[in-house]
């Protein structure tokens, strides 16, 4: 295999995970109509089309750091 395809497939992995151990609902966790969560959107899939997709694993960990956690999710009571 190519270092390109296990570095996707490391990627993917990890990129999973952390979809599946979510603790918010990264959709709603971006403001709606914001002009700074579109800005910053953007900038995050250029960063990672464009640089490296290694930036799908930074996004994730600035939206669970910064996002907007929301009571009585729906998340809460799945198992």
């Amino acid at each position: 295999m190519k270092t390109n395809t296990i570095e996707i497939l490391i990627i993917s992995l990890i990129t999973s995970l952390f979809i599946y151990f979510r603790t918010i609902d990264y959709y709603k966790s971006i403001p709606r109509k914001n002009i700074y969560s579109v800005i910053g959107v953007g900038i995050w899939i250029y960063l990672v089309i464009k640089i490296s997709p290694w930036f799908i694993i930074v996004g994730l960990v600035i939206l669970n750091i910064f996002g907007v956690k929301h009571e009585n999710s729906y998340l809460e009571y799945d198992n």
